[in-house]
C-alpha cells in the first residue's frame, strides 16, 4: 500500500503532464470550452479514484485518453446529438500571433476539422491521437484496444481517407 502523500504527488505528476493535451483532445471532439473542462475534470477524478485506491495504472496516457473519450461518448448519448466535431470549434489562439495569421490559421483548422467530422470514430481517434496529440503508437493502440500494428493499420487508413477527403 503507498502513501497518501505519494499518490498524491504522482496524481499531481500525471495531471501537469497530461492536463493540456487531455483537454485538447476533448475540446476539439466537444468544441464547447465549458464542457470540454467538466469532462477533463472528471477525467481526472477517475485518475484519482484509480489511483487512491491502489489500482495500478500502468499506461496513464492509454487511461486518461480512453476515459475522455468514454466521458465524451457519454455526453453525446446523454443530449442526443450526432458524436461529430461540431463546425463551431472555437481554437486557443497564442495572443502574440498577427490577426492574419492567426485568421489563416484558423480557417486551416476548420477545414482539417470538416473533414476529420467525416471519418469513421475509430479512423479519427487514431489519428487525433498520434498527429494531433502526438501520442506514441502504444498508447494509440492501448486507447483503440487493438495491437500496435493494427493501430499503425488504422492511422495509416484513417490519413489516407483523410488526404482524399481532403482531395490532396
Amino acid at each position: 500500500m503507498q502513501s497518501h502523500e505519494f499518490k498524491e504527488q504522482f496524481f499531481s505528476q500525471l495531471y501537469d503532464e497530461y492536463i493540456d493535451r487531455v483537454y485538447r483532445f476533448v475540446l476539439f471532439k466537444v468544441s464547447n470550452e465549458s464542457i470540454a473542462q467538466d469532462i477533463t475534470s472528471e477525467t481526472f477524478t477517475r485518475l484519482w479514484k484509480e489511483i487512491s485506491l491502489d489500482k495500478e495504472v500502468k499506461n496513464p496516457s492509454g487511461f486518461l485518453f480512453t476515459i475522455a473519450r468514454n466521458l465524451v461518448i457519454d455526453h453525446y448519448r446523454g443530449k442526443d446529438q450526432n458524436p461529430a466535431i461540431l463546425d463551431n470549434l472555437d481554437i486557443i489562439q497564442d495572443m502574440n500571433q498577427d490577426i492574419a495569421k492567426t485568421a489563416v490559421q484558423n480557417d486551416d483548422m476548420r477545414i482539417i476539422v470538416k473533414a476529420l467530422e467525416q471519418l469513421k470514430d475509430e479512423y479519427r481517434l487514431a489519428v487525433s491521437l498520434y498527429y494531433i496529440e502526438q501520442e506514441p503508437i502504444s498508447d494509440v493502440a492501448k486507447a483503440l484496444g487493438k495491437s500496435q500494428s493494427t493501430a499503425r493499420v488504422i492511422i495509416h487508413r484513417g490519413m489516407k481517407q483523410l488526404k482524399k477527403i481532403l482531395g490532396k
